[in-house]
């Protein structure tokens, strides 16, 4: 509204979003779901057109469908809390815990915010010698272990990229779940990457980073088991 009180509307709008939103307002609205059918109804747009806009909310993570239902996942509730960040450090504190104990090794939190990577969260090793954590940094997605999950869940960012070495890489990330960081960004570094709870792309992602004098594949494979481990068996934390 204006100064006296009059509707104002900017005619700038992106309708695809806006009808997204409208989307996402009726489900959450809805805590026994809706069909497509029905939001068709509410909405009175066409069939085709809200298809398109459902397959991309699932795609992203923030809607499923059960029982021919569509309903909003936890990703979406997650989005919606004011200090985002907060919630998923406590979402995921335990499983980092874990990991450090287990592997005394660099463990981190990291999160995509458009074209780049940051860490939310991380717990140190005890080693004299170990990795530095870099919370207030922005990682480049496409050299960053953390980016290239990242890229592997949004095929329109990696699309953007332009680079057939790089899509190859990714390709093999959708593949075996991991991403790698092989002295990419740091030297002496190591570093891989595995989805969190849930391969939304607005779900964190877990990295694990050695001193390469302290690295072995051996150590990865391990690495990533105990990830899957912690994440099948210990159970997310909500505010």
């Amino acid at each position: 509204m204006d100064k006296n009180n009059r509707i104002v509307v900017k005619m700038a709008n992106s309708a695809s979003l806006t009808r997204a939103l409208d989307i996402l307002t009726v489900l959450a609205g809805r805590s026994d779901g809706i069909s497509v059918a029905e939001v068709v109804e509410v909405l009175e747009q066409p069939r085709s057109n809200v298809v398109r806009i459902v397959n991309t909310l699932i795609e992203y993570g923030l809607i499923e469908r059960k029982s021919r239902k569509l309903i909003p996942t936890r990703a979406f509730y997650d989005l919606c809390i004011q200090d985002r960040y907060t919630h998923l450090r406590t979402k995921y504190r335990a499983v980092l815990r874990f990991l450090s104990e287990q592997l005394n090794e660099l463990v981190l939190l990291g999160v995509q915010e458009g074209n780049g990577i940051i860490h939310i969260d991380f717990i140190e090793s005890d080693h004299r010698v170990r990795v530095a954590p870099s919370p207030v940094t922005r990682h480049d997605i496409s050299r960053n272990a953390i980016g290239k999950v990242a890229l592997a869940r949004r095929p329109d960012l990696l699309a953007a990229e332009a680079n057939p070495d790089l899509e190859h890489e990714i390709a093999k990330v959708r593949r075996e779940g991991i991403g790698w960081n092989r002295e990419e960004t740091t030297e002496g570094v190591i570093v891989i990457a595995c989805p969190g709870y849930s391969n939304a792309p607005t779900e964190p992602i877990i990295a694990v980073a050695w001193p390469s004098n302290r690295f072995t594949e051996d150590k990865a494979k391990a690495a990533h088991k105990l990830i899957l481990r912690a994440l099948e068996t210990i159970p997310a934390r909500h505010l």
